[in-house]
């Protein structure tokens, strides 16, 4: 596997070269070039070699007469912060001309990092049928893994073909992309291509240009929810409640008493008194939501299905109002995770950040993602359940947050069955995820 994926690596590095050096009339002017020395290496016998040296000659007049600006110009990008995975959106690249002759006939191509596929990515993807695909295509896979490497790459950035630029002046140009998919869209750098006389081979000038695009996954309308359940204690406040260490915002000083935490005690007025005392934090009731992502995808189930519920949660996470309440993301990656916002303690871009990046956890074990729950399950109003398949580990934690008064809002990920009429329970189709979330009702 690993020496069929160095191939893979290799053939796609000299494919892309290919084309970067060469434009479509110099390809093929390439392609005749090999063909003819094929067929004709024996002299004695065909007459191809006489092909050879037409191809041969204008590709070496053409390297030899390649010309690029000098000085180079000067690039500048500008990207935008966010995006939305399948959305088309825009940015700019600027074009400056520190030279005293016109730039003309270059084109620009930005580059995007290239993340090759793990060997255990690529037998995954490997083992799904696809009748599209012959059966040479099939057994060696080639296909499928250029297939990863576009989704890794995460966008396909057309060349742009520069106007004229002036020397001394600039131009800013507008370059259109349509993101593939959720996570980091990263940039490497930007090529300037400009062709030689006979317009065969490109002269390219290499610009280290790094950037990133945030894509956040794709949301839908959500009906307006009135979530059950009433607001909750929450001991020590907003900022003890967080999990996330003590805050400097506090009721009062008061003097220590036994029993008192020590990571309470105000160790400034400690060394200057002599005596020691303690913060006292301001207990609070309020409103408190989970949204919980099943993110077990295990090899019987359909990656399709693990990026529906991750639009599905980013969807919810856009809909629910957290000026006046906290709202727990808990998933499970290679550990359980809690993320909270809130009450102004964090805005509902991070949580869209955090799902633009969660990864499918290859645990087997659900139990995780069950007692993360169920711990912090005291201190919730409501609870909205995302899952992606309803087996007895799923069942078993709805009926744990059912037993403790939340009523759970559960959504399955997948076509709804026929004799399904659970109540506060919504089958999404992954296909269809917009009307899925429409029919959805308060519980």
């Amino acid at each position: 596997m690993d020496r069929l994926l160095w191939a893979f690596a290799r053939v796609y590095r000299i494919s892309q070269w290919t084309r970067r050096r060469f434009t479509p009339a110099g390809q093929a002017m390439l392609y005749l070039l090999l063909a003819a020395a094929v067929f004709g290496i024996d002299t004695r016998r065909s007459m191809a070699f006489q092909i050879f040296a037409l191809p041969g000659s204008f590709l070496l007049i053409a390297w030899l007469f390649g010309r690029r600006p000098h000085p180079p110009p000067r690039l500048e990008r500008r990207l935008p912060e966010f995006t939305t995975a399948g959305e088309p959106f825009s940015y700019r690249q600027i074009v400056s001309n520190r030279g005293t002759r016109p730039i003309s006939g270059v084109k620009l191509r930005d580059e995007l990092v290239v993340d090759f596929p793990s060997a255990a990515e690529f037998r995954r993807e490997r083992h799904r049928t696809d009748t599209a695909l012959n059966w040479v295509d099939r057994r060696i896979g080639y296909p499928r893994w250029l297939e990863l490497v576009r989704h890794r790459r995460g966008a396909a950035i057309d060349e742009i073909a520069l106007p004229p630029v002036a020397p001394g002046s600039s131009h800013e140009v507008t370059i259109p992309v349509t993101p593939l998919r959720r996570g980091a869209l990263r940039f490497q750098g930007s090529r300037l291509l400009l062709p030689d006389p006979l317009g065969l081979i490109n002269s390219v000038s290499d610009y280290d240009l790094p950037g990133e695009v945030v894509v956040l996954p794709r949301r839908y309308p959500v009906p307006e929810l009135a979530l059950p359940g009433a607001r909750r204690f929450q001991r020590g406040g907003v900022s003890l409640s967080l999990d996330v260490g003590d805050s400097q915002e506090f009721v009062q000083l008061r003097d220590y008493r036994p029993g008192d935490a020590l990571r309470h005690v105000h160790w400034r007025s400690f060394a200057r008194t002599g005596t020691p005392v303690v913060k006292e934090f301001h207990d609070e009731f309020f409103i408190r939501y989970a949204l919980v992502l099943d993110t077990f995808l295990t090899d019987t189930l359909a990656p399709e299905l693990f990026e529906a519920a991750v639009s599905v949660a980013a969807s919810f996470v856009s809909s629910i109002q957290t000026r006046d309440a906290l709202l727990d993301l808990m998933f499970v990656e290679d550990q359980a995770y809690r993320v909270t916002v809130g009450r102004g303690v964090g805005q509902t871009a991070q949580l869209l950040r955090v799902l633009a990046a969660v990864e499918a956890s290859r645990q087997s074990d659900f139990a995780v993602l069950t007692q993360q729950v169920l711990i912090h399950a005291a201190t919730l109003t409501a609870c909205v359940v995302v899952v992606l398949v309803l087996d007895p580990e799923r069942r078993a934690l709805i009926e744990r947050l059912r037993a403790l008064g939340l009523a759970p809002l559960v959504l399955v990920i997948g076509p709804p069955p026929t004799d399904h009429a659970e109540p506060g329970m919504y089958w999404i189709d992954p296909q269809d995820i917009a009307a899925s979330l429409a029919r959805i009702s308060s519980p």
